[in-house]
């Protein structure tokens, strides 16, 4: 997670659950609010409605619903 970088996806914590070691915070970005979810460490203080930014190191596309 980086803070003031150019180039990094931006968005608003949507919702957060906690999955095996992970964190896993859903990110509303843009205008139309698209959702991305990204993988956190558990002690991560992201909470709702907090803004979070961050380059993608790896990633995986799947449709919409």
């Amino acid at each position: 997670l980086l803070d003031g970088c150019s180039g990094c996806i931006a968005g608003t914590v949507a919702a957060s659950r906690r999955v095996a070691g992970t964190r896993r915070v859903e990110l509303e970005i843009g205008g139309e609010r698209q959702r991305v979810e990204i993988e956190l460490p558990v002690d991560h203080p992201a909470a709702q409605k907090s803004r979070v930014a961050f380059r993608p190191g790896r990633w995986k596309l799947f449709p919409a619903a």
